[in-house]
């Protein structure tokens, strides 16, 4: 939060506190100023600065929208558009203790009711949506269930909790604001599986290699003339990244018993702002694995692609220095220095560079070697 909103919302609540204490039916503008001013120090230089009295005004219309107060007369009589005089509105602060009494008794523990005593229109748009979990907490059986399973028994909707569109994610935006969990719900995200090969004796290898390969091209180029000859490195298995899916299908890998200290995990993407952003949120949101870059991959992907001529990234793509930084330091020197003028400069090599033909001529070996 900048020092404005910080400021903002400070004057808010005082303005709120000052109404709140007052026994007056009502209010002077004078007296709202004053009590603002209060506040520290700095706060009367701050009001008579544009973003202070702006502040101060966004403040006053939003008590009066919330009707905490209304203005007294036809017209304002400030440059601001503030009037002189206000009216308390009692009847609303009475109003306002029996809805918040109302949230309290509609949510059940362990949902919160924080969120929405501070946020009582929302209350008013998802309280029906509240009433069913709530029922749903005060239950004893509560047998454990997929996400959707979960949604589809209490909302008639597979994709109420985890859907795409507005209304089809409201539920999971109930949640968050109620602070529960899809497990405090008795319920689990599934995990979507990937395609995969897997060598014969897999399973009784003591320590194995992983590749994840980004794209569907580069994958079977990979299964028929590294995974299926006699190449210079070894796949142990073999992934299909689909792009970005692996983020969230790289759970799988639970299914297989790799070992995350023993096992060793090679990405392999296009060299842009995408395929190095996947590659760094893999590695956040799994840090327990041994994942690195597939190095001579993505070197010899460089080293095609600035001799045929590289290329404007087709569509817009935003990636951070620190996420080139993190990338290239996993590098030699010049490879890291080449890869950061790519990216800087716009231009990208897609994997595809590291064509059947390429892999052939660089990671084959030679039959004198067997």
């Amino acid at each position: 939060m900048n020092h404005n909103e910080r400021s903002r919302d400070e004057i808010y609540l005082k303005l709120k506190e000052e109404i709140g204490g007052f026994q007056n039916r009502y209010i002077l503008l004078e007296r709202l100023l004053a009590a603002v001013e209060r506040l520290n120090s700095a706060m009367p230089a701050y009001l008579q600065s544009p973003e202070g009295r702006a502040a101060f005004h966004e403040a006053m219309t939003k008590l009066i929208a919330e009707e905490f107060i209304s203005p007294v007369g036809s017209k304002p009589h400030t440059a601001q558009g503030l009037h002189l005089k206000y009216r308390i509105n009692k009847r609303r602060e009475k109003k306002d203790n029996e809805l918040a009494a109302q949230i309290i008794r509609s949510i059940e523990p362990p949902a919160a009711v924080d969120y929405y005593l501070k946020n009582t229109r929302d209350f008013l748009h998802d309280r029906e949506i509240i009433a069913i979990i709530s029922a749903f907490l005060r239950r004893e059986n509560k047998d454990p269930m997929t996400v959707n399973e979960r949604a589809y028994e209490l909302f008639g909707d597979e994709k109420f909790f985890k859907g795409a569109g507005k209304n089809r994610s409201r539920g999971e935006t109930v949640l968050k604001r109620l602070g529960l969990t899809f497990s405090s719900m008795g319920c689990e995200e599934t995990v979507e599986p990937f395609f995969s090969f897997q060598r014969k004796d897999f399973h009784e290898l003591l320590a194995r290699n992983v590749y994840i390969v980004e794209n569907k091209d580069t994958f079977w180029s990979f299964k028929r003339n590294i995974m299926d000859c006699s190449s210079s490195f070894k796949i142990d298995m073999l992934v299909y990244g689909e792009g970005k899916k692996i983020i969230s299908s790289f759970k799988f890998m639970d299914e297989y018993d790799l070992d995350p200290q023993t096992d060793v995990f090679f990405y392999f993407g296009d060299l842009d702002p995408e395929g190095i952003n996947i590659y760094c949120e893999l590695t956040d949101a799994y840090p327990e694995y041994r994942l690195l870059p597939f190095r001579e991959g993505y070197e010899a992907v460089l080293e095609i692609g600035l001799q045929k001529g590289t290329v404007k990234t087709p569509r817009e793509q935003m990636i951070s220095s620190e996420n080139i930084d993190r990338f290239g330091q996993l590098f030699v020197y010049p490879i890291a220095v080449k890869v950061k003028e790519l990216l800087q400069g716009g231009l990208y090599i897609p994997q595809e560079a590291l064509s059947a033909t390429a892999i052939k001529e660089r990671f084959w070996k030679d039959k004198k070697d067997d």
